[in-house]
């Protein structure tokens, strides 16, 4: 950190223009963070997947199937996601455990909306453009690069917004990442989405390690919905401690307003 003062100085001499190539950042984030078509509706599908954990004493997997409901009832409201385990086929070493699981597969998918609460606390900016036209999007927590800002720059750049994201994306380097490692909240976050907003991986870096959600979508009567989905856990068993893991679940027979989708 001892070359930052002469890094800000360099970032802020001259004019700061958006790298070339890349949609603007102030144009992509609205479209990631904010829904389309944001009118009443209700998606039904079955999922059934695997949930997989591992820990000292080492790896287990379960099978787990059930029902998926998505919804908004007005419009402009946020979506809300429901799950119902219907089976879960466990290893006798997690059958113990088979109530605890059940909450930790149904909390996992119905909070993940809640995950973008968390970026206006974030300095994001374009990383790089990606195969397919996507777009990855690097964040660091704001209070982070104002520390930086505030040990090492001017204290008018605190609130220059483009001052900001050019710190955040120095910082979001892999060599400098060592650096800014924060307890609490995420310290740094990674999005993959195409120029139109849509979402498909979300990386969140702890200083304990990282969680990332992975989504591939099925369009059904216009709307994109989950297809697909990778997620990365983690929880704390009675007697076994804290045990990570992932679950991969595969939906289908979609129902959208109760129109059966093809």
């Amino acid at each position: 950190m001892r070359y930052i003062a002469l890094i800000l100085g360099l970032l802020v001499a001259g004019p700061l223009v958006a790298d070339a190539g890349h949609i603007p950042i102030e144009t992509l984030l609205p479209r990631i963070f904010s829904d389309a078509n944001p009118t009443p509706y209700e998606v039904t599908a079955e999922f059934e997947g695997t949930l997989t954990l591992e820990n000292k004493g080492g790896r287990l997997s379960a099978r787990a199937a059930g029902s998926y409901r998505e919804w908004r009832s007005a419009f402009g409201q946020p979506k809300r996601r429901q799950v119902s385990v219907t089976t879960l086929e466990l290893p006798l070493l997690l059958r113990p455990f088979a109530g605890q699981l059940e909450k930790l597969i149904e909390e996992r998918i119905e909070r993940e909306e809640g995950a973008f609460e968390i970026f206006p606390h974030y300095d994001l900016f374009i990383v790089e453009d990606a195969p397919g036209g996507r777009v990855v999007v690097g964040g660091v927590r704001r209070d982070v690069v104002t520390e930086v800002i505030e040990r090492y720059g001017r204290a008018s750049d605190v609130k220059d917004e483009a001052v900001r994201r050019h710190i955040a994306r120095w910082l979001y380097h892999p060599r400098q990442r060592s650096q800014i490692v924060r307890p609490g909240g995420p310290y740094l976050v990674t999005v993959v989405s195409d120029e139109q907003g849509q979402l498909y991986s979300l990386a969140l870096h702890y200083d304990w390690g990282q969680v990332e959600t992975q989504i591939q979508w099925v369009t059904v009567s216009g709307r994109p919905i989950w297809r697909e989905v990778k997620m990365d856990t983690t929880t704390e068993l009675r007697a076994v401690g804290r045990v990570d893991g992932n679950l991969h679940l595969k939906f289908s027979n979609h129902c959208y307003n109760c129109k059966r989708s093809p």
